[in-house]
């Protein structure tokens, strides 16, 4: 199985190896023979001379072509395997072995195995006797698949993520990728649809670090039409509380320097704060660099006037309290202290018009 395993190891996409058992059943012998032929058996490996004079892409066309065709050739041996011999304790092996080898066909090119590896993985998937890490593997290789095919389609991308994740949140509560699917769309849904994910998220049944993921957002959701829940001693000692911005317009920007978007939209907050600060209105960031230094530096170079508190890339209360994972993101507080928009992105300059006009 080596030599599978060094070819395997470098696609993209999912494989579950398994080592032949300890012990076959030496009394058949046949048996024993085509288990040791199928898993010695060698995939093609790229030329020697090629690590010295690279390839054209006419080579690189013909030798995916070659590994496609040994590929399926490796997943027929398999077949072959447990047809004949149905009782021996390798067949669980030999059926995997040949979903990892059509997938490896699949992804080299050959288009004409993909129905047999849908089959084979969706067969896999709804026997509940294999390992769930491995249904779980293979749906997610199905995912990318279906995802691809939506997209050639032109079919909505955020209807197909939507119908996909809670799929996968529904079939595999304990597996985060269907959590992350919707939880991305959640971001930039409006607040019914948020609403919607997130709770369905937080009654999954998963476990508890999933479904906190929908709480959180449903947190978030909540916070909506009550006092800003932002409280901190700035890093430069200023004190920032309901008191401190008591009467002012208040636009909180969760943000790091990591994160490009962050940094591109930074000169628009420095305008709007030229703008409209004499006249009562003010910034207030929260910083989930990774260090304070990092922070201080673009500060300065900014020369960014507002008051900021930092709570670091990993652990922040409000990316746990919220969950809180794409930045930037804005919240805006009326006058009043009530936070009015957690989108404030989306028309921020006419959103903070507004509020000063109250």
């Amino acid at each position: 199985m080596k030599n599978i395993l060094k070819i395997l190891s470098g696609c993209l996409v999912v494989f579950v190896l398994f080592a032949p058992s300890a012990r076959a059943d030496e009394t058949n012998l046949t048996a024993v023979q085509a288990w040791s032929a199928l898993t010695n058996f060698s995939l093609p490996t790229p030329p020697m001379e090629w690590q010295t004079n690279p390839p054209t892409e006419e080579q690189l066309g013909k030798f995916d072509d070659l590994q496609a065709a040994q590929a399926g050739i490796l997943a027929d041996q398999a077949v072959s395997f447990y047809t004949k011999f149905p009782d021996d304790a390798n067949v669980s092996r030999a059926r995997t072995t040949e979903i990892q080898a059509l997938q490896m066909a699949v992804h080299f090119g050959a288009t004409n195995r993909l129905a047999d590896l849908n089959l084979r993985e969706t067969a896999m998937i709804a026997d509940t006797n294999a390992p769930e890490e491995l249904r779980y593997e293979l749906r997610i290789d199905q995912v990318g698949r279906e995802l691809q095919a939506a997209s050639a389609a032109g079919v909505d991308r955020n209807v197909e993520m939507e119908k996909v994740g809670r799929g996968l949140v529904t079939e595999f509560p304990n597996g985060p990728t269907g959590y992350e699917m919707l939880w991305d769309l959640a971001e930039y849904a409006d607040l019914l649809k948020l609403q919607d994910l997130a709770k369905f998220m937080a009654d999954s049944g998963g476990p508890a670090e999933l479904t906190e993921i929908g709480k959180g957002l449903l947190r978030r959701l909540d916070a909506i039409g009550k006092p800003l829940p932002i409280e901190f001693t700035a890093v430069d000692g200023r004190v920032v509380n309901r008191t401190t911005l008591s009467n002012k317009v208040v636009l909180v920007d969760f943000w790091a320097t990591w994160c490009p978007v962050c940094v591109q939209e930074m000169p628009e907050l420095q305008k709007i704060y030229a703008q409209y600060h004499t006249n009562g209105f003010e910034i207030v960031g929260i910083n989930f660099d990774d260090d304070t230094n990092t922070m201080q530096r673009f500060i300065r170079k900014q020369d960014l006037p507002w008051p900021q508190d930092f709570v670091g890339r990993v652990g922040s209360q409000y990316a746990q309290q919220y969950s809180l994972n794409v930045f930037p993101h804005v919240w805006l507080a009326d006058r009043k202290g009530i936070l009015r928009d957690i989108h404030g992105r989306v028309d921020l300059e006419a959103k903070v018009a507004k509020l000063m006009a109250e």
